[in-house]
């Protein structure tokens, strides 16, 4: 399982799930994406392309164990896994992805590629947790220069969604104040995927995998992948 995290945050915000994968047999890999796990400033200077180039260079760590590989992601950890399995869905098993970003309804938003220069960075996005004593280490603040770039990944991946027709299992918070629930509508609705299968988690906000519904992911995501697994030896037998 190939687990990518979301913009501004690290791998820390994946390690419970990643855990649970590890105690159900699976291997984990949690890259760290460029500029992140960092300051802001430097993760102004990251571009989607080289979180992109990151996460492809992690598949192929992966596809070099000689085992079938899932990607799962959170937030933009989905666009990229997204991203991933358009480009190079022949080498997936299935994705798994929780809360996903693939627009932006942000009213301002268009506006980010301009106010990067007058205003760097806003206020910081992290720890959009309903459990109280949760917390997502992310930057201080948010670049808006990144974020810019981000919403170009967006434009690129939403178009070719068609492209996507691996097995897919999509977790949405009922209440998300970073992502719209509307994105995981848009994927549904976009890819060419025969086997879907979605979940609402009514209990979380944004970082669903450090929040109250993070069993259900981490259960569910198993079920998907073990039920992938034994179609793909039933059709080999």
């Amino acid at each position: 399982m190939l687990l990518c995290h979301g913009f501004t945050s690290d791998p820390a915000s994946m390690r419970p799930w990643g855990e649970y994968l590890r105690d159900e047999g699976f291997n984990v890999i949690a890259p760290l994406l460029p500029g992140h796990g960092d300051t802001w400033q430097v993760l102004a200077k990251a571009t989607w392309q080289q979180w992109y180039a990151r996460l492809e260079e992690a598949l192929d760590e992966a596809l070099a164990l000689g085992l079938p590989v899932f990607a799962g992601g959170l937030s933009m950890g989905g666009s990229l896994t997204l991203r991933l399995a358009e480009q190079r869905g022949g080498d997936l098993a299935g994705l798994v992805l929780v809360n996903p970003a693939i627009f932006d309804d942000k009213p301002h938003g268009f506006l980010a590629p301009v106010l990067r220069y007058v205003m760097p960075s806003v206020s910081a996005i992290g720890s959009d947790l309903n459990k109280p004593d949760a917390r997502e280490k992310t930057t201080s603040r948010t670049p808006v220069a990144a974020y810019a770039s981000l919403r170009r990944l967006w434009k690129v991946t939403r178009p070719e969604l068609a492209r996507v027709t691996v097995p897919l299992r999509i977790f949405t918070s009922a209440e998300d104040h970073v992502v719209s629930p509307r994105n995981s509508a848009v994927i549904r609705a976009g890819v060419r995927s025969k086997d879907v299968e979605s979940t609402v988690l009514p209990r979380s906000f944004h970082v669903a995998t450090l929040d109250y519904d993070a069993q259900t992911i981490f259960s569910g995501s198993v079920a998907f992948m073990d039920r992938q697994l034994a179609k793909a030896r039933s059709v080999h037998d």
